[in-house]
């Protein structure tokens, strides 16, 4: 375990910068263009009694949300989001009766040198989709996702 750097001493930052990856298994998303992980904990005090001051702070859950925005419409994730897809002419997306199951998406970043910030989010579920499409610019396909847990990797 490393030792904390003594006070006044510069830290090093992790400048992440116009680079990374989506990846849902095979498909890769790379035209994205905002992106935002969210660990969120809920807490509640602990009580003994005959006092009304609490005695202790405790988290009791934890959720785990992924949003962004591609700049693009990914059909690939519109067949996640809603759980089924008919290949044709046209190809047919219908939205299952039931929870669609995916696979458990990583968020791969890069900072300025060359180290990579890696989130592994596992049992992960469309929540919301929106596409967007305006005249003289990209469409744009806003989606956000919860996670039954998720796994921070970064080199060193």
């Amino acid at each position: 375990m490393t030792a904390f750097s003594a006070a006044g001493t510069n830290v090093p930052t992790r400048v992440v910068f116009n680079s990374g990856t989506l990846d849902f298994g095979a498909s890769r998303i790379v035209d994205v263009d905002n992106l935002s992980v969210k660990v969120e904990g809920t807490t509640d005090p602990l009580y003994v009694l005959g006092s009304i001051l609490p005695q202790d702070l405790v988290r009791h859950s934890m959720k785990f949300t992924l949003t962004g925005k591609a700049k693009s419409f990914p059909a690939e994730l519109m067949s996640m989001a809603f759980g089924s897809s008919t290949m044709g002419t046209p190809n047919e997306v219908d939205i299952l009766d039931g929870q669609p199951t995916m696979q458990s998406p990583v968020l791969t970043l890069t900072d300025r040198n060359s180290k990579q910030i890696q989130y592994q989010f596992s049992n992960a579920v469309f929540k919301s989709t929106t596409g967007s499409f305006k005249m003289e610019d990209y469409a744009e396909f806003d989606f956000e996702l919860d996670a039954r847990n998720v796994v921070l990797l970064y080199s060193v």
